[in-house]
């Protein structure tokens, strides 16, 4: 688990200053708001019922996994979840049985634990991204020993909008918990439950983690079985496999029809916070297919 981060530039904090007077409960503000927070939900399922409107999703048949958007206060409650109605909601559905997980790594995307009575960890990634396998399977363990410690428990999942980092991460703990038993299985419960229109997870390389997981599992963990079987470690103790070190030496494009100009190529090493710059080509001058490469 990571702690919070620093905030970013000002017009990166709106989100964190309540801009009404009342922060914990807005029935005006829930009501005038509606519209806003409907559209910016597109095709995510909302939960509408007993005086709740919220971009939340229960995942499986036991509904122990809740998938949501983020957790606003300030101008961006107008749109997003507001922070205190979900509080209100889990302390009403799932008292003191909840724990929050926020996989966003933004400035100041991280909130006081106290918000949820302390149970709040955070395996921030970039959006659209992937997160390093250690990130993956601590959350996994972690997430899988807080639902054996009491058969009421659930987890929330949550990152910006609540769908791509948020589902990769519902879809390893569907996997982790047992729910269910292949990451195919995962992926389809996750497309067919958290949206309308069967595309929940797109990110090619989120779906491709999610596989990965289970190949970890299967191939380095020798587990063929129900993963959910196995009880959750403590954290640290059950370690990714040791990746290879792999060097780049070159980038070419090779069949492209178009004329390439002023092409610029970057590397990156992905982390949780700061991918790590590895190359970058500056700006290229004429024609630009081959990319000499020194990075390690």
């Amino acid at each position: 688990m990571i702690d919070d981060m620093p905030n970013g530039s000002f017009y990166s904090r709106p989100h964190k200053t309540c801009c009404c007077g009342l922060a914990e409960y807005c029935c005006e503000c829930n009501f005038i708001c509606w519209p806003f927070r409907k559209a910016v939900s597109g095709h995510k399922q909302r939960y509408e019922k007993d005086g709740f409107s919220l971009d939340m999703t229960y995942l499986g048949k036991d509904k122990r996994i809740i998938v949501h958007g983020f957790p606003a206060v300030g101008i961006e409650h107008i749109y997003r979840n507001p922070r205190f109605e979900l509080r209100r909601f889990f302390d009403e559905r799932h008292k003191d049985h909840y724990k929050v997980f926020n996989f966003c790594c933004e400035p100041g995307r991280g909130y006081p634990a106290e918000d949820f009575h302390g149970r709040v960890e955070r395996y921030p990634f970039k959006d659209h991204n992937t997160p390093p396998l250690e990130t993956m399977i601590a959350y996994a363990e972690s997430a899988k020993a807080w639902l054996d410690e009491d058969p009421t428990n659930v987890v929330t999942n949550h990152c910006k909008a609540g769908k791509g980092r948020a589902g990769l991460m519902s879809c390893v703990l569907l996997l982790r918990s047992g729910t269910c038993q292949t990451a195919t299985q995962a992926l389809d419960l996750y497309d067919a439950t958290r949206v309308d229109n069967n595309r929940g997870l797109t990110v090619t390389s989120q779906r491709k983690y999610v596989i990965f997981f289970e190949t970890i599992w299967r191939q380095y963990y020798g587990v063929l079985g129900d993963i959910g079987a196995v009880p959750g470690a403590p954290a640290g103790e059950r370690k990714a496999p040791k990746q290879p070190e792999l060097y780049l030496c070159g980038i070419e494009v090779k069949g492209c029809k178009l004329e390439l100009r002023n092409v610029r190529v970057t590397v990156y090493q992905g982390s949780n916070m700061k991918p790590k710059l590895l190359f970058d080509s500056k700006s290229g001058n004429g024609d630009n297919a081959v990319f000499p490469c020194e990075a390690t």
